[in-house]
């Protein structure tokens, strides 16, 4: 029996492709009451909220394929409208080929400071840092941002931006999240985009897969309903390698050929029953930020058509904020909005969930995005565990001692929280792929030994 924990994408993912390869000795769980994971709407009095952002950007035509299959003509292509706003305009993203339109002396000091860093050494300022009990990497972030981007690019996005996102100085991250996410910057565009507004979309999302209707958990339920039953309220809490059982909290069990995981790493090493003691040290060095997410249903729209804003600056306590409606219209009534705004938060920066949402609601309304409070017709708050994995330089080393571990225990440990990662939807569903046909072929070599 193949016992799969979680009914979130990469879960779902790996029962779809097992089933639809004929075996049927697999059982799905989902701690929640109903699958999903973080891949979820709620409707509210007219309007629908996913779980902040989640636009489908399919590289794959593997993938791409699925997601037709399951929706059909009720999956959109939409082209993205992202943007920045800093320094009181708003300019698009990505924020190091689209500098028009910010003041004359910041494009100045941005293009000398990006000719700097391409044909100069460039020292990399040792500006304040709040203590986060993390060592510097031996090559971080910040140090690639400066050397790659320039000081002027660093002081005005990259470095400010991913504070805000990560919950930690870019001082104290590795790169080794970066992949896709970080659109290159060939100079020619640097310049074209300080000297005018480009309309050309960059970097890896400039189109995304939407349903029209029912918000990102309308694909969920289609795969889900592809999958077939699956036991709902059903939370682990202790998995026995050797054994290879897992025990639930209402005392039932499951005995298990092969474990696939999308648990959170530390969850589950956290469940581990006679674990050795460097990996429960491995666990213990894992670090993460959350998110407090205030979700807003607006009588009115001034969000001009764009789907989510990047905000550096640190006068604001939100790095994001985006807008359901403006991905499918579905998701408020019509003249009305569908807003969300993101506040990172973790041990180091604990959160004030009054003060969060009070600053919140402040910078909405002076970014523009809120007129007054009456707009308000309905509110919503929400604490998101694990959003961020933190690539810091220990990362690496902890994650793979453990995925190794796992492995040699025939637990498999998928999806961004179970592989501990920044990842997208589309590499859930396909490491669920990939861990179904890897399952598969074991079950054939061993039937053939």
């Amino acid at each position: 029996m193949i016992v799969i924990l979680g009914a979130g994408l990469a879960g779902l993912s790996t029962a779809y492709h097992l089933k639809k390869a004929g075996c049927r000795a697999w059982a799905v769980y989902e701690r929640e009451e109903r699958p999903g994971g973080l891949c979820r709407s709620e409707s509210l009095d007219g309007f629908t909220f996913d779980y902040t952002g989640h636009f489908l950007h399919l590289r794959t035509p593997e993938m791409a394929r699925l997601a037709d299959r399951l929706l059909g003509r009720e999956l959109a292509r939409v082209a993205r409208s992202s943007w920045i706003f800093s320094q009181g305009v708003f300019t698009r993203y990505p924020f190091q080929t689209n500098t028009c339109g910010l003041p004359v002396e910041t494009v100045k000091e941005i293009l000398l400071g990006y000719i700097q860093a391409r044909y100069e050494r460039v020292d990399v300022p040792r500006e304040p840092a709040e203590p986060c009990g993390l060592a510097e990497p031996r090559r971080s972030f910040e140090r690639w941002v400066y050397e790659t981007f320039g000081p002027g690019i660093a002081r005005h996005f990259m470095i400010p931006y991913n504070d805000k996102l990560w919950g930690v100085h870019p001082r104290f991250l590795t790169t080794e999240w970066m992949g896709r996410y970080v659109p290159p910057a060939p100079i020619e565009q640097v310049i074209e985009g300080a000297l005018s507004d480009q309309t050309s979309s960059v970097g890896y999302n400039a189109f995304f897969r939407y349903p029209r209707r029912g918000g990102i958990e309308t694909l969920v339920r289609a795969l889900a309903a592809r999958v077939g039953p699956i036991h709902v309220g059903a939370e682990a809490v202790a998995i026995d390698p050797r054994r290879r059982r897992v025990s639930f909290a209402d005392g039932s069990r499951a005995d298990y050929e092969a474990l696939v995981t999308t648990l959170p790493l530390p969850e589950l090493v956290a469940r581990l029953e006679r674990a050795p003691q460097g990996i429960r040290a491995a666990g213990a060095r894992l670090r993460w930020s959350s998110l407090f997410a205030v979700y807003l249903g607006l009588r009115c729209d001034r969000t001009e058509g764009r789907q989510w804003v990047y905000v550096p600056e640190r006068r604001y306590n939100f790095y994001r904020v985006g807008c359901f409606s403006n991905a499918a219209r579905s998701m408020a009534p019509r003249g009305q909005s569908a807003l969300w705004a993101e506040v990172s938060f973790n041990a180091a920066r604990p959160l004030d969930r009054a003060a969060a949402r009070r600053q919140a609601l402040e910078g909405l309304k002076e970014a523009g995005f809120l007129g007054s409070r009456r707009d308000i017709a309905v509110e919503w708050l929400q604490e998101i565990p694990y959003a961020y994995v933190t690539y810091d330089a220990e990362h690496r080393r902890a994650t793979r001692a453990i995925l190794r571990y796992l492995e040699r225990h025939g637990i498999h440990s998928i999806g961004r929280y179970g592989r501990w990662e920044y990842s997208s939807m589309e590499d859930a569903l396909l490491q669920g792929r990939a861990i179904a046909e890897r399952l598969l072929a074991e079950r054939g070599a061993n039937r053939n030994a």
